[in-house]
């Protein structure tokens, strides 16, 4: 009697109680859960998105930010300039290039960990390190490793390989400049690709191999029919991030060439950086970030379509 008074005064005051409301409690801290992450994506991706494409249709000098509307003439300026196809081009060799390398070395890396029985979580966990480095640490620990007085890899390439000359520097090479940055940057980030492969070979049921070496497989054969079917979904779901992430690369190649020499290592984040804000046009580069994340969403959707990562593979019985 008392809890129906109650309810009738909050009716009254224009307040319902919990159990009248439409939804039930558990939807309202399902929502309240979720909120905070929505406002988080919010402020981190929706609105700095957002103020990409708006600026994007302006034309702001940096030194005198006047905004004049401009409409699409950024983008019509974007797509007719050749260092604009040259730098996606180069983008596209250095993505490529980056990632089979972490391809192949993280896959491997994570093939040795998962056979190794003695000091196993040691040496899991010396080389998971390696991704805990900051890139500033790794590209200039490789600007001190290429210098040309005492750099012990200007040293092995020049004196002892033959690679370049001992005057030049390595990284100001047109011809070195690319193969070097990938190496530097798949140094770091093919760990990425072992901590995913890693995880999923944990999870192979080991009585697999064992009826595979009953039946006369050589590890070949049981890596071929057991255990690449198994992480195939996997590694296609790290060589998209990997991809992306190594399209999107700013930090390293900045400081270890700022994209030089010339245009040899100006990838699309390079260029956008350089014409908003070396050479002051902050609206076209705006623009070059909208192509850029236009051609990324296109490509990873197209990737979607042929592969399936997202597809689980079964490794029970």
């Amino acid at each position: 009697m008392a809890s129906e008074t109650m309810d009738a005064d909050r009716r009254r005051d224009g307040v319902l109680p919990l159990h009248r409301l439409p939804v039930d409690g558990e939807t309202l801290s399902g929502a309240a859960a979720v909120f905070p992450v929505i406002v988080l994506y919010f402020l981190i991706a929706i609105l700095p998105v957002s103020f990409a494409v708006y600026a994007s249709l302006y034309e702001i000098p940096l030194l005198n930010p006047n905004w004049e509307f401009v409409g699409l003439a950024n983008y019509v300026e974007v797509l007719t300039i050749d260092r604009f196809w040259g730098s996606l081009w180069t983008g596209v060799v250095y993505m490529v290039g980056s990632t089979l390398f972490q391809l192949v070395v993280g896959l491997w890396l994570a093939l040795v960990l998962n056979r190794i029985t003695r000091f196993q979580k040691v040496l899991t966990a010396v080389i998971f390190t390696a991704y805990l480095i900051p890139t500033i640490i790794v590209a200039l620990v490789s600007l001190f490793m290429f210098d040309q007085a005492i750099g012990v890899f200007h040293i092995v390439g020049s004196e002892w390989l033959g690679l370049w000359d001992p005057k030049n520097y390595a990284l100001g090479s047109k011809t070195w400049a690319m193969p070097l940055l990938v190496l530097i940057g798949s140094w770091k980030f093919a760990v990425f690709i072992t901590i995913f492969a890693l995880a999923q070979l944990r999870a192979i049921p080991s009585r697999f191999y064992e009826a595979a070496k009953v039946c006369g497989a050589n590890k070949w054969q049981m890596f071929r029919d057991i255990t690449l079917p198994r992480i195939q979904g996997v590694i296609l779901v790290a060589v998209l991030l990997r991809s992306i992430f190594m399209f999107n690369k700013f930090d390293i190649i900045w400081i270890l060439t700022q994209g030089g020499p010339g245009f040899a290592t100006t990838t699309l984040p390079i260029l956008a950086y350089r014409e908003a804000f070396v050479g002051g046009s902050y609206g076209l580069g705006n623009a070059m970030a909208v192509v850029m994340f236009v051609f990324l969403a296109m490509g990873a959707i197209a990737y979607f379509k042929l592969f399936n990562p997202s597809e689980e593979v079964e490794t029970s019985t």
